[in-house]
């Protein structure tokens, strides 16, 4: 969905455009989700917020992809907006308009939902570094899927790791560990292991230090002799919270397939990592002072 009308409005001081339908263009061509799948997403979100909203929270919702594009980028943005209308948690705008990312636009949000932007998508080194100070001086960063395949070092950095493969391909079947089961971003999620079927992503450039892992593979439940499994050095996390600066980082593997946006437990853990991200829902983040060198493998 393009929002430079929004975006010239919001520079102007003043938001006139209310966006309600979940259309983003999907390699060069515009993908609307169809009725029914809306309504299984609206049927699938829960009714309240995850934690009380302390304030009116406005999110932006970034859909661009330069790389492999994903046909369920217009599923997830749709289920970003309805998780916010719903339970009203927050405001979502829906863009794949790198003019969101200039300082005044972005000034707008209290957090950016980063939705399975896969490769290059933004390039310009003032919008950059734009994003990365709007998180590190206290806003939050949202990432789905293969928001976390960015070639972009110091993106790789806030966000906490780098996917490098997907053993487990599309239509594939895990079973996840809740690494905290008490965990306020895991209420509501499961209250032990669970199959997720997805593609599902191994990581690089990535550390247990760095991160507060949520979910990850339950290796003992799984089938671990895919091709390409030991690159990921025994750690097989699926979610993790960080903090960035002042920031809030969350981030889930799951999010491929369509059908992933209309399933309960995903849109219960997403909300939550959203009002994580946007500062309503607490919990005690690990922070690094000191970021350490990134190397793309």
């Amino acid at each position: 969905m393009k929002a430079s009308n929004w975006a010239r409005t919001a520079i102007g001081g003043v938001l006139v455009v209310v966006i309600v339908h979940a259309t983003v263009a999907v390699g060069g061509r515009a993908a609307e989700v169809p009725p029914q799948d809306l309504e299984r997403i609206r049927s699938a979100t829960p009714s309240e917020p995850a934690a009380r909203v302390a304030k009116p929270r406005k999110v932006l919702v970034f859909s661009r992809a330069d790389g492999f594009v994903h046909d369920s980028i217009p599923w997830g943005a749709a289920a970003v907006r309805i998780l916010g209308e719903k339970t009203g948690a927050y405001a979502a705008v829906l863009s794949d308009d790198l003019v969101m990312f200039d300082r005044e636009p972005l000034a707008q949000f209290d957090a950016v939902v980063m939705n399975n932007n896969c490769g290059n998508p933004i390039v310009d080194p003032r919008r950059r570094a734009n994003l990365i100070e709007f998180v590190r001086s206290g806003r939050g960063l949202v990432g789905i899927h293969c928001a976390a395949h960015l070639d972009w070092p110091e993106y790789t950095d806030m966000l906490g790791g780098y996917s490098i493969d997907h053993p487990w391909n599309a239509g594939s079947t895990v079973t996840v560990k809740l690494e905290e089961p008490g965990h306020p971003l895991l209420r509501g999620v499961a209250t032990s292991s669970f199959p997720h079927t997805d593609e599902i992503f191994i990581f690089d450039h990535f550390s247990r230090d760095r991160v507060r892992i949520l979910l990850s593979i339950d290796t003992e439940k799984t089938d671990m002799s895919k091709p390409g499994v030991k690159r990921a050095r025994g750690n097989f996390p699926l979610s993790w919270t960080r903090a960035y600066g002042k920031g809030r980082v969350f981030y889930s593997a799951f999010g491929h397939q369509k059908d992933v946006y209309w399933r309960p437990n995903i849109l219960q853990h997403y909300l939550a990592g959203i009002q994580f991200a946007l500062g309503d829902l607490d919990e005690t983040p690990k922070k690094i002072e000191t970021p350490r060198k990134w190397e793309k493998p």
